[in-house]
């Protein structure tokens, strides 16, 4: 058996049941009959769209949220030394491990009846969700990441040409859909879902006011955060306290480890 890495845990992807066996189980049980397991920190941030998901579906599931000292002595198995990951439960001891944000999305969302009605849709949907999942990733490495005294220039350099493309881009391909909240056709998918998420995640950076108001400037973006808000599903998990305090704890870790501008900090003062 290979070694262990010191203080990282590893969840094998080899398993005593054949990958035969495995998918056998994933396509004969229904979901009512499996449990989800899912890890991630307290924030929101990548874990955010598999918390709406299991939640949106109604399956029996739970939500971890590992600390740092739990992380530090090496209690939490993950397949790369990151987080999320998802346990799959089902019957008969039957279970699996899953990692990677992106993975676990599209899974979740293809069991629970979110990535279209045909290959030509999923295929879609898995485009517009790559393409948003991009965009948090720019926001990092383009502005978040970055040393103190660039951040004002990299906030200001995101706003006005990376988001400023993205939203061009997708309010094109969702007039395109007839502006009617989603991205494709007129139902519910796992790409309106991350856009709402994505915007949630700006709600919570230093400099938050700013980009809520260039996702406002463009109708039929901002038109499918609206049609999420009113998904009843939704509403309970939503308004709950566990999502409020994911909230929270996302706006102090990147005000906390995200130097806030000094413009911005100015007017808070005010």
């Amino acid at each position: 058996m290979a070694v262990q890495p010191a203080n990282r845990p590893k969840f094998s992807f080899q398993s005593k049941h054949s990958s035969a066996e495995i998918s056998k189980f994933l396509a004969e049980t229904d979901n009512k009959d499996l449990f989800f397991s899912f890890s991630y920190w307290e924030i929101a941030a990548v874990g955010s769209t598999a918390r709406d998901l299991l939640e949106y579906a109604g399956v029996k599931h739970e939500k971890l949220a590992p600390t740092y000292a739990e992380w530090s002595a090496g209690n939490v198995p993950t397949a790369f030394s990151v987080m999320p990951c998802l346990k799959v439960k089902g019957p008969n001891g039957m279970e699996f491990d899953m990692g990677e944000s992106v993975v676990i999305d599209t899974f979740l969302a293809e069991r629970f009846g979110l990535l279209g009605n045909n290959t030509w849709e999923a295929m879609t949907i898995r485009t517009f969700y790559t393409n948003i999942q991009y965009l948090r990733e720019r926001t990092y490495s383009e502005t978040l990441w970055v040393i103190d005294s660039e951040k004002k220039k990299a906030r200001d350099q995101f706003l006005s040409q990376s988001l400023r493309k993205f939203l061009e881009d997708h309010e094109f391909h969702l007039q395109e859909n007839g502006c009617n909240g989603h991205y494709v056709g007129d139902k519910l998918s796992l790409a309106d879902l991350h856009l709402a998420n994505i915007i949630h995640f700006y709600g919570t950076v230093p400099w938050a006011e700013m980009a809520l108001k260039e996702f406002k400037k463009y109708e039929a973006v901002w038109k499918v955060k609206e049609t999420v808000d009113r998904v009843t599903e939704l509403d309970e998990w939503h308004a709950s306290d566990e999502f409020k305090r994911y909230e929270k704890e996302s706006h102090d870790f990147y005000t906390k480890n995200c130097t806030v501008p000094k413009d911005v900090a100015d007017k808070k003062e005010v």
